[in-house]
This record gives C-alpha cells, sequence and structure tokens, in this order.
C-alpha cells in the first residue's frame, strides 16, 4: 500500500546540513527528535552529501503537526519534503520505529529511494504486541516523567549512567508531543510495514547493537529482513544499544556515509 501524495506548501520539519551531491533524508526515533544526530551532525560530511534531518509529526519541528501518527502518513510526508527539497532521489535513514518507514519507502518507491539504512531496526512486522501491551505503551507515553524513568531504567540497564537515563526522560518531554508517542505505538509494537512480501530491491544497511533488546541484535534482524531484502548488509555494533549515533557517533556516521556512497545506483 503506498501513502497518499500532497506536496505540502510547507513540509514537515528539517535542518539542511551540507551541500553535497549524494541527498539523505534523516528520520527520528520514538523518544525523541532529529537532536539524537546533534554528537554525530559534527562528523557528517557537508562536502559530498546532502543531509535533510527531518522530524515526523508530532517531533521537534514538527512538534505541532497533528495527524494520524501512522506509517503511510510519516512516508507521505517524507515523499513531500522530498519534492519541496526538488530532490527527485534520495536516500533514507530511519532509526528505530522510522526504520519501518524507510522500509516501506524502499518498497514502494524504489524509483526514488536509492539505498536504505535501518539503525537499531524493529521487526519489519512489528513486535506482534497485544492489546494490553499496546495500551500499556501508550500509557507510557503519556505518563509523567517518574513512571517513564521506572520504564527506560531496566531497558538501559547498568552499562549508561543516570545522567544518560536523566537526558533522555528530558529530551523525550522536550521534544516529543505525548499524543503523537502514543499514536506512534502501533506503528512498531504491532502493525510494521503493510506489505510483508514484496521484495525490497534497492540496497539495505541495518546497524545493530548488540547489547539492544535480543529482538534488535544481528541475529534477529538478519533472520528478520532477509527474507524481505535483496540486498542487505547488517553490521553489528558489539558494545552499542539502542542508539549508536549517540554512543559511537563518529563510528556510526562513518558506517552510514560508506555505504551509502558506495552503493549507489
Amino acid at each position: 500500500m503506498s501513502p497518499a501524495r500532497t506536496v505540502l506548501t510547507e513540509p514537515i520539519g528539517y535542518e539542511l546540513v551540507g551541500t553535497g551531491p549524494k541527498r539523505v533524508i534523516i528520520l527520528n526515533d520514538w523518544l525523541c527528535d532529529t537532536s539524537t544526530w546533534s554528537e554525530a551532525k559534527r562528523f557528517l560530511d557537508e562536502d559530498r552529501f546532502a543531509f535533510a534531518l527531518a522530524d515526523l509529526r508530532g517531533y521537534g519541528r514538527s512538534i505541532e503537526r497533528t495527524g494520524s501518527f501512522s506509517l503511510l502518513e510519516a512516508a507521505a510526508d517524507v515523499l513531500s519534503l522530498a519534492d519541496f527539497l526538488k530532490w527527485p532521489q534520495f536516500s533514507i535513514v530511519g532509526h528505530s520505529m522510522s526504520a519501518l518507514v524507510a522500509l516501506h519507502l524502499s518498497q514502494q518507491y524504489a524509483t526514488r529511494v536509492e539505498q536504505a539504512v535501518l539503525l537499531t531496526p524493529p521487526p519489519p512486522g512489528g513486535f506482534g504486541a497485544d492489546d494490553a501491551t499496546l495500551s500499556g505503551l501508550r500509557a507510557l507515553a503519556l505518563a509523567d516523567d517518574t513512571t517513564r524513568a521506572e520504564q527506560l531504567g531496566p531497558q538501559f540497564g547498568d552499562r549508561l549512567s543516570p545522567g544518560w537515563i536523566a537526558h533522555k526522560l528530558r529530551r523525550w518531554r522536550a521534544t516529543a508531543n505525548p499524543e503523537a508517542v502514543a499514536g506512534y505505538c502501533a506503528m512498531f509494537a504491532r502493525d510494521g510495514i503493510p506489505n510483508l512480501h514484496t521484495r525490497i530491491a534497492v540496497p539495505v544497511l541495518a546497524v545493530t547493537g548488540e547489547r539492544d533488546a535480543p529482538p534488535m541484535r544481528c541475529e534477529a534482524v538478519a533472520r528478520a529482513l532477509e527474507p524481505l531484502c535483496e540486498q542487505l548488509t547488517v553490521t553489528p555494533l558489539a558494545d552499542s544499544g539502542h542508539y549508536p549515533m549517540q554512543e559511537m557517533p563518529p563510528l556510526t556516521v562513518a558506517l552510514v556515509q560508506q555505504f551509502l556512497f558506495g552503493n549507489g545506483r
């Protein structure tokens, strides 16, 4: 299923970095806008690439935008942004939940999308959450910071400092509309991409954090994506969790840029 096409007069919010010929759209994850790339941004190659760091509806520069907060809407917004920028072809970088947006666009718009990078992606079919689990996630999205901290703490374990968790909580509160956060839950927790049968022909790189949750580690990601992707590379980062662009900024940027520049069509 393809998203409805409407070229926005004002696209979703974005920041342009670089003026190079290789055009790339970077999307945000569930907890934050694209400010997760603040540290990594300094390592981007601005001569070879033009990056549009784009915030989905309800996040960052798009925090006031309402909508259905769905995969199809997000995909349509990305295409409208590319049209607004006059980018007939581009590569797409999705992180966590937005990796599903990147997969869907690569599958349905192979003439537009040159390559896809999936950072710590969920399964393409979603996590298969039942109604109770989905309700719990939505409640967490709308919860106060104490409740959010109780849930995030076990996720990050003792690898990263309490200051890290406090930072993530602050950025979650500052850059994400709780209603949008609750709305996007179904995308990754239950639904996944609409079409799990049509193979994706464009080159796909998945970068996994081997200290992430088991379904998003290398072996599980490869097993989930290999039936779908004709040209798949899975690169594990042994000592990273769910946020490689923050935990390992220079290495993550190097991996992404090397793949994008070396796998052009």
